[in-house]
């Protein structure tokens, strides 16, 4: 003989089964808060802004990415399958997520939320926060070493590191080399010079968020407005196998080749 299932069992189950369920996630790019900036074999990268109480569409990150926060903001980080979260950031933070996500981002907070998110387009091994011996030695000959440029592992992978570089007024940056792409993400507006080689100094001015691509180069930067530079770079430890190196970003300029703040 079959028993009988309670009511209020009944009434559970049917409750349940008419709950809403989560709006399918979207892509990266028909999320309207998502502006893809810059698109390349290594990288693709997006301006995100959402203003305060607003919220972003549920979407999905199909590939490992790297934030980085422009300015302090707080949210709300609602993960498929999991409890929402607050989480705050400061200026300049740099986070790594792995591949699949899926969650939808409110801001909690006064002010919009914004920061640069980066899809790497090359799986991630090995990455981790640098916690000890992450200050880079660079030269400088001020007796007042507040004055002089400071860069500062904050990030790295198997293929990748992340540094954040800061440069006082009238600061300069020694002749360095970079050997492989690099991603700059100014936190800072700013006027710089740089200089390729032994060439002439050429003068660029800088606007927080606005990203640049380059291919490897040997420079020397200076600060030559009156406001300390800031700005996060991201480089590459090597290229694809078969690719090349050659910037294919949609928003990069042939002056960007010449000056930016690493």
């Amino acid at each position: 003989m079959k028993r009988a299932i309670p009511v209020f069992l009944l009434l559970s189950i049917a409750a349940w089964a008419q709950q809403p369920s989560a709006p399918a996630p979207v892509e990266l790019t028909a999320d309207s808060t998502h502006h893809l900036v810059l698109e390349n074999i290594f990288v693709r990268a997006f301006a995100v802004t959402v203003e305060p109480k607003k919220s972003t569409l549920n979407h999905r990150h199909g590939k490992d990415y790297i934030t980085v926060a422009l300015g302090d903001s707080e949210i709300l980080n609602a993960r498929e399958g999991a409890q929402p979260v607050t989480v705050k950031f400061k200026d300049g933070d740099v986070r790594f997520a792995p591949t699949g996500i899926v969650h939808l981002v409110t801001d909690t907070g006064e002010s919009t939320f914004r920061n640069i998110t980066i899809e790497l387009m090359q799986p991630t091994t090995n990455q981790h926060p640098c916690t000890e011996a992450c200050s880079i030695p660079v030269p400088c000959e001020a007796a007042d070493k507040a004055t002089c440029t400071t860069v500062t592992k904050v990030f790295q992978s198997d293929q990748w590191s992340v540094t954040l570089v800061t440069m006082p007024p009238g600061a300069s940056y020694a002749k360095h080399t970079h050997l492989a792409n690099f991603l700059v993400v100014p936190l800072t507006d700013g006027d710089v010079k740089a200089s390729e080689q032994d060439g002439p100094a050429m003068a660029a001015h800088y606007k927080t968020g606005e990203i640049s691509w380059h291919n490897p180069v040997v420079h020397s930067m200076s600060n030559s407005g009156t406001k300390p530079v800031r700005a996060v770079v991201l480089e590459f430890r090597g290229r694809p196998a078969g690719e090349g190196s050659e910037s294919m970003g949609p928003d990069t300029k042939a002056g960007e080749k010449a000056a930016h703040p690493h």
